[in-house]
Parts: structure tokens; sequence; C-alpha cells
């Protein structure tokens, strides 16, 4: 009989879809995260990025906060231990963060609930923060990171941030929520056609 072997993405995507599909008739018990043979922990369901926005988006402006909303479904079993952003595409040698007034919220019926967070980091080398939780989220509800740099983007254009989320666990298997698309113009000079 022949053997099937899944990588780990395509792997993760077959159970989540096998548990949204339910059985008729009846609702599937919770299932345990996905441990691969190696002890890797992942996701049984994947989250996704579902909205991103800057509350400015000229180049230079500060005062502003980047919002990223993610949900995390009760489907994907795994507590978050972590989210990493990337600055994957967009270029500003002097881009940071003000790590401390980074904030998380999760998005109850009842309004924003603030998550406490644990160490916040950036590697200015790689252009990745990490924001860790603390402790870790339960799955359940979507939630939404506050970012603030000390400023925009010095220069115009799109900037792509990847966001991977992490669970709890000693080897663990990031799922790619996707990517933050934000826009940043430059300041009108007042230059104007003949």
């Amino acid at each position: 009989m022949p053997k099937f072997l899944f990588s780990r993405p395509l792997g993760a995507a077959l159970i989540g879809t096998v548990l949204a599909l339910g059985s008729a008739g009846g609702v599937l018990p919770p299932a345990p995260a996905i441990q691969y043979s190696d002890g890797t922990v992942g996701f049984s369901y994947p989250p996704r990025l579902t909205d991103s926005y800057a509350t400015r988006s000229l180049v230079s402006d500060s005062n502003v906060t980047y919002y990223l909303t993610f949900d995390f479904p009760a489907a994907a079993v795994e507590p978050l231990d972590r989210v990493v952003v990337n600055l994957n595409e967009g270029y500003d040698p002097i881009f940071r963060y003000r790590l401390s007034a980074t904030e998380a919220f999760a998005n109850t019926p009842e309004g924003r609930v603030p998550l406490p967070l644990g160490q916040v980091t950036e590697d200015r080398d790689s252009r990745a923060l990490t924001i860790t939780f603390d402790p870790p989220v339960q799955p359940g509800v979507p939630i939404t990171l506050a970012l603030r740099p000390v400023r925009n983007p010095r220069f115009g254009g799109v900037y792509l941030f990847g966001v991977n989320a992490y669970p709890v666990g000693d080897t663990v298997e990031p799922t790619f929520l996707g990517y933050a698309r934000l826009s940043f113009y430059e300041r009108d000079r007042g230059d104007r056609w003949p």
C-alpha cells in the first residue's frame, strides 16, 4: 500500500478542513494541537490576518499607530505564544518602533480587552518585531495588535509587513498569517501645473 507524505502546511490545512467540515448530525470534539513526529507543535487550524491600517499615511508622520487584526479561531486549539512582524517590502534604514508603546487587544462582543504582553523586541538587522504574550493567549477571539513606530517611513510607497504566529512549545511550526499592506504618500509640496 503506498504511503502519502504531506508537507507541514498541507497537513495542517487538511486537518483544519476536516475540523471545519464537522460531521453530519453532530459536532466534532476539540482536536489536540498538531504535533509532528519530530515533536514540533503547530496550530490545528491556521489563524489569518483580516485587516490592517495606519492612522496616518504621510511619510515621516509621527504619533501614528499601525493596527493589524487577525482571527484566532477556537479550532486553532493551541495557545498563542508570540507574533513576529517582518518588514518584507519597503525600506527606510532608520525605521523603528516604540517598543514600550506596543499593545494588543482581544476583540470580544463587549469591546476590546487589553492582552498582557511579555517581552517586545526589535531586530533591526532582520527588520523583525517580536511580540510575546504573557500569559499565552487562548484561541477563540480575534486579536488586534497596535504597533507604534517612531514615525512613518521617510519614503513613499507600499510597505508589506509579513505576520507570523507561533504556538506554545519548545519546538514550534509558525503559521504565516498574511501581509499587512500599508501605503505611505509624499507630502504635497504645492507644485502645480502651469
